[in-house]
């Protein structure tokens, strides 16, 4: 007997047999639809990157062109490298989904593992939508159970419970039974890191694409017998007591319920970390509202919750990269009428603007905010006496999936079309879009060659 698995019962084991034994039926056709969004997003976002400096930078070190798996920007790599690679490019322009229940970015972790092995095994579509959603949902229930505690403790959940993702993906694509699985569990939980004091730099995407190959290394060496704790999400010294110290503890089970975590995905519109976007939308509503300029304002409070000290209020960002985590810049930029949906809006220049320096630092920052987490208020003083004020929260799934569909092509179709061209990129849609039927998912790769 394997003296790791001392007993079939408890969490880690029970979320074992669900991601072994889950069907089709159980998942819901609903879920299939989002994961071809969720997918076709974070293909997206990782196409745009594929030039960025840090991706070149690791596929420069990882990349090998005779590997078996290939990477979004082209050229090969072995499958744990090809995750890591394209991982790291879905996360490195801050433009890719979000989930409130993980308190992060799902689809990152999963999508470049999933992807990985679904090439080196020869999976249909289906099997890799499947993956998808099943490590959507791992993701989600830890996160959601684990709570803020991981946050307020400086760890990154994309890259922590993001590897708990990637590996259940990865194991039921391997089609491994529940005992296999756990191992998997144990070997991503033992990996899994990610610090906040990284955000604004080229290592937070690093988390994701860390997270990605963590998951196809602990499916890959679960399925060749090497061994972990099989009760490592719960157990004393185990993910959740390391890694949410002060959160709440693990169930002794895995319950089923109506509906899929991918169901509740939120997609980003803007570039920049998703705990702005808010903000962001307060701030446009009141410029079109009341035919606001940046010249117009004499002063500015943005009031959001707690969580956001620490993520997105870098006071004085110096690249574009810090713009991204710096909401009072990026409330100047919205009040100026500046595009923070384009790729370009995220540059140096952008960072040192003198009428953004000087509007920012009359942007005060508040994190008293009441009531949902995710709502931001703007008030916004004007040199003519008045005060305005409006209220967003962004993080609400949505309901009418043909017009999400829709906003996403469009999105992908800006920030795609400029690296692949038009014809390869239609043709990467309709990959996406027939992938429920296709035997492999070679056609996605083809599209972008």
């Amino acid at each position: 007997m394997d003296p790791s698995a001392k007993t079939l019962t408890g969490y880690t084991q029970a979320v074992a047999q669900w991601i072994s034994t889950v069907n089709d039926e159980e998942i819901g056709a609903a879920a299939f639809v989002w994961a071809r969004h969720a997918l076709l997003d974070w293909l997206a976002v990782s196409i745009a990157a594929a030039d960025e400096p840090l991706v070149r930078m690791l596929a420069d070190e990882y990349g090998d062109e005779d590997g078996p798996c290939s990477l979004l920007r082209g050229g090969g790599a072995r499958p744990a490298d090809a995750a890591l690679i394209n991982g790291s490019a879905g996360h490195a322009l801050d433009f890719d989904d979000v989930a409130s229940a993980m308190r992060g970015h799902p689809t990152v972790p999963v999508a470049p593992a999933a992807l990985a092995l679904a090439q080196l095994q020869g999976s249909s579509g289906r099997e890799l939508l499947r993956a998808l959603v099943i490590g959507h949902e791992i993701e989600s229930r830890i996160g959601e159970r684990l709570g803020d505690a991981q946050y307020r403790f400086g760890l990154h959940p994309t890259g922590t419970t993001g590897a708990l993702g990637a590996a259940a993906a990865c194991a039921r694509l391997m089609a491994l039974d529940q005992g296999s699985t756990a191992h998997a569990l144990g070997l991503a939980a033992t990996q899994a890191s990610g610090l906040k004091s990284m955000f604004g730099t080229m290592a937070k995407p690093l988390h994701a694409g860390k997270a990605a190959m963590h998951g196809v290394m602990a499916a890959r060496l679960a399925a060749r017998g090497f061994t972990a704790n099989t009760a490592a999400l719960e157990c004393p010294q185990g993910f959740a007591a390391t890694q949410a110290p002060g959160g709440d503890a693990l169930p002794d089970d895995f319950e089923r319920r109506d509906g899929m975590a991918i169901e509740k995905t939120l997609f980003k519109y803007h570039a920049s970390c998703y705990l702005t976007h808010s903000t962001l939308e307060a701030v446009a509503q009141l410029r079109r509202q009341h035919g606001l300029e940046l010249h117009d304002m004499e002063s500015m409070t943005v009031l959001v919750a707690g969580p956001h000290r620490g993520v997105c209020d870098i006071a004085s960002p110096r690249t574009g990269l810090e713009i991204k985590f710096a909401i009072q810049h990026l409330a100047a930029m919205a009040l100026d009428g500046r595009a923070t949906a384009s790729l370009d809006a995220y540059t140096e220049q952008q960072a040192t603007d003198p009428r953004l320096v000087r509007a920012r630092e009359r942007v005060a920052l508040r994190t008293d905010q009441p009531g949902e987490r995710n709502t931001a208020t703007v008030e916004i003083h004007t040199r003519d006496g008045r005060t305005l004020r409006q209220s967003a929260n962004v993080a609400v799934p949505a309901k009418d999936l043909d017009q999400q569909w829709q906003k996403l092509a469009a999105k992908a179709q800006a920030i795609v079309t400029p690296v692949l061209g038009a014809a390869r990129f239609g043709r990467l849609v309709e990959a996406v879009q027939s992938l429920d039927r296709l035997t492999s998912v070679d056609p996605l790769f083809e599209a972008i060659r």
